[in-house]
């Protein structure tokens, strides 16, 4: 019996030392959402090549605070531009500075630009979405974007 209570004191000891890094707590989840993510070519007003890439998310908010989605990127396409919207499918509102509300699900759009084109017709790629929320935290999700 003393050698498990030993044991049980060393485990506890150290799960509460500083050498035993704890993870950061996850405030914000995301999934992709139908329909999947998919690009589109498009051209700018001067002729340009350009692809639109189109990601739906649906965001959950874990904490007891609205947390605001203030920039979005693909880790390995930069985007020209990005446009992005939160909202409820259910109310039909949408804006780029509503927050995700305590303990709640919103709908998230986000539409990159990308210049160039680097993909045949319905080919498909894959790239990280990292979202950044007011507080500066990134959040961070590997995407299977298809195209159309």
């Amino acid at each position: 019996m003393l050698l498990w209570g030993n044991l049980a004191r060393l485990w506890r000891r150290w799960r509460n030392s500083a050498s035993a890094v704890q993870p950061p707590t996850l405030r914000l989840f995301f999934a992709p959402q139908a329909p999947w993510p998919s690009w589109h070519p498009t051209k700018t007003a001067d002729g340009a090549a350009m692809l639109q890439i189109v990601v739906e998310l649906e965001a959950a908010n874990r904490t007891d605070r609205d947390i605001r989605i203030v920039r979005a990127r693909l880790r390995d396409h930069p985007a020209e531009q990005t446009v992005f919207t939160i909202g409820s499918r259910r109310a039909g509102r949408f804006a780029k500075d509503q927050p995700v509300p305590p303990h709640a699900r919103a709908h998230v759009v986000l539409m990159f630009f990308v210049r160039g084109r680097r993909y045949a017709p319905g080919q498909a790629f894959s790239d990280v979405v990292i979202l950044g929320d007011d507080e500066g935290n990134e959040h961070r999700l590997k995407i299977g974007v298809r195209g159309r």
